[in-house]
């Protein structure tokens, strides 16, 4: 059980929810355009990415290790949600036993993406092998984009656009492009905001291992002000969309997040370098990601169920 336990904590299933509203959405898009929704597909693609997102948690916790950064960081900076999981720092894990989990999962994710792309279309493979350039090279050489100032953006474009095109093409080869792209931005721009402040933490580790992301270039005083920025955004993205009508009059339930938003914007720009009185605002962006993208997959679904009734009637 021991054992188990830290494994539990390298694979850390909290953070599959990274993922999973983006694949909702994308579903949800699909039922709201032609009323298709498809069971296997759908599981398919949920194990698919869970696979990839453990190789990206495992490959960040192996290569985060080999740089320092999870040795440097000092105990009062560390949070449930920065500094990964600390199993290899306490050595209850060979680094090596790590590193080959990745890859295994990685090995899985490759296959389901190999599969779906056969029985749905070559999209799902080019959409996989972006997310695996941008997620498994976030820290690990040659490209580690978090030291080079682009891992907020690629975690964004992975876990907005690229995973809502995937789930909603698995269900709808015609994908409705725009719509989707439009929709994803919405989790991209959110999921970024969670990789942002996720950083004020680990801030004097980063800069004393050169892990030069855009909190470390911008400094933590700026990057609060930014980090509000990033959640004002899918509001009014949101408010546009239904304005022009690219979106549905529902998806204004996302509006209902705008309080968790605020209180998140106040205790950052109050404990910007905090770290330990941060931990709400940290814990609160994860929980608005998932909040927001969610009541926009509600708005698409029940706009498409209210649709599907009316034909029934008129029918």
């Amino acid at each position: 059980m021991a054992k188990l336990k830290v494994w539990i904590r390298v694979v850390r299933p909290k953070f599959w929810l990274a993922g999973i509203p983006s694949i909702i959405l994308g579903a949800a898009i699909a039922w709201y355009c032609a009323k298709t929704f498809n069971l296997t597909y759908f599981l398919l693609t949920l194990f698919g990415i869970i696979f990839a997102m453990v190789g990206c948690y495992t490959f960040n916790e192996y290569f985060d290790f080999r740089s320092r950064v999870d040795l440097v960081v000092k105990s009062e900076d560390v949070t449930p949600f920065s500094a990964g999981s600390r199993v290899l720092p306490e050595g209850l894990v060979k680094p090596s036993h790590v590193l080959k989990v990745g890859v295994v999962c990685w090995g899985f994710a490759f296959i389901i993406g190999v599969y779906l792309a056969y029985v749905r279309g070559i999209l799902i493979l080019a959409l996989a092998l972006a997310g695996f350039l941008a997620g498994a090279f976030y820290t690990a050489p040659p490209l580690k984009w978090a030291y080079r100032g682009l891992g907020e953006v690629f975690i964004g474009l992975t876990y907005g656009p690229l995973i809502t095109l995937g789930s909603c093409y698995v269900q709808l080869p015609s994908l409705p492009l725009r719509l989707t792209l439009l929709s994803s931005l919405i989790p991209g721009i959110l999921i970024a905001a969670v990789i942002w402040i996720n950083q004020f933490p680990d801030y004097y580790a980063d800069k004393e291992v050169g892990k030069r992301n855009l909190v470390v270039r911008i400094g933590r005083e700026k990057s609060a002000k930014i980090y509000g920025l990033l959640l004002a955004a899918p509001y009014l993205l949101v408010v546009l969309g239904v304005l022009f009508r690219f979106f549905p009059v529902t998806a204004l339930l996302v509006l209902g997040t705008v309080p968790l938003a605020y209180k998140n914007i106040a205790l950052t720009r109050k404990y910007y370098d905090k770290p330990r009185k941060l931990i709400p605002a940290l814990k609160g962006t994860v929980l608005l990601f998932v909040l927001t993208t969610l009541l926009l997959s509600a708005g698409f679904y029940f706009k498409g169920y209210v649709a599907a009734l009316t034909s029934i009637k008129e029918w």
